[in-house]
């Protein structure tokens, strides 16, 4: 893992991304990018320089934040490794991406929620974008993460081809915090396998991987994502990785497990994407 980026719009959900980065940084000596994004509808990156001028409120705005940021964040969360700044006009969750790709970041880890979050509405919100089209793994966290936190992480899927694939991903994090690694199929009555069979599945997962500690659960309930939050609360787990679907060409954008994940807990989600 090379290089974090970290949203940051002066919250507190974002302050414990960032500290959450932190933690990994100081394990891997990635470098760690904040972004900030003064919100606009206007892609500031494609105005000439004379059509900036026409702006000076969104000007005002971007240099205040530059000249902030340095001595904030290092009052509120000092660090030994150096930070880039990056302060951006635009959509948020547009910026952020951009970003993201061309830093070629491993991993967004941003706060769930923050500035302009509306109790409620989740759907449409840049945290649901940023999830929606990230290329790189994303980790949205509503507290900041230590590293007792990434001792235990929970991987909970559908034990088919798309989620090895995205099971390689959680690897490289797991390897870092050298953390058990806990496979986790929650039996619903709509989606019901029998135990044995999951096990099976769930030890294909762990083939090529004796590295690493592996466990495998199978968990009861009648609500998938409820059984996830319970299990992680019985076995003291903060961390769960997840797979995401790709829902970039969709029309409309259902909220699946991840989302809800998200919105209803105090985990630490890492979304992943085949």
């Amino acid at each position: 893992m090379k290089t974090i980026l970290v949203p940051f719009d002066f919250s507190t959900y974002s302050l414990a991304a960032f500290k959450t980065a932190q933690r990994i940084s100081d394990k891997s000596q990635a470098k760690i990018i904040c972004v900030t994004v003064i919100p606009s509808e206007i892609d500031w990156d494609l105005l000439a320089d004379e059509a900036k001028q026409k702006y000076p409120q969104l000007m005002e705005e971007r240099q205040e934040a530059i000249d902030i940021l340095p001595n904030y964040m290092k009052s509120v969360a000092p660090a030994k490794a150096q930070i880039e700044q990056i302060v951006k006009i635009g959509v948020p969750f547009e910026q952020i991406l951009r970003v993201a790709a061309q830093s070629l970041a491993d991993l967004i880890v941003i706060g769930a929620y923050g500035r302009g979050y509306v109790e409620g509405n989740f759907v449409g919100s840049n945290l649901q974008k940023v999830i929606r089209f990230s290329s790189c793994p994303v980790l949205a966290v509503k507290k900041a993460l230590d590293g007792n936190a990434f001792r235990k992480i929970a991987f909970a899927t559908v034990f088919n081809p798309a989620g090895k694939l995205a099971f390689e991903k959680i690897l490289p994090l797991a390897k870092l915090f050298k953390a058990s690694i806990h496979l986790l199929f929650v039996n619903t009555q709509s989606n019901f396998i029998q135990s044995s069979q999951a096990e099976l599945e769930m030890a294909e997962f762990g083939k090529g991987h004796e590295q690493f500690v592996i466990h495998r659960h199978v968990y009861n309930h009648n609500d998938a994502e409820q059984g996830i939050r319970e299990f992680c609360d019985k076995n003291g787990i903060q961390l769960v990785g997840v797979v995401s679907g790709d829902h970039s060409h969709a029309s409309m954008y259902v909220i699946g497990t991840t989302e809800t994940l998200i919105f209803k807990s105090d985990l630490g989600i890492l979304s992943l994407k085949a």
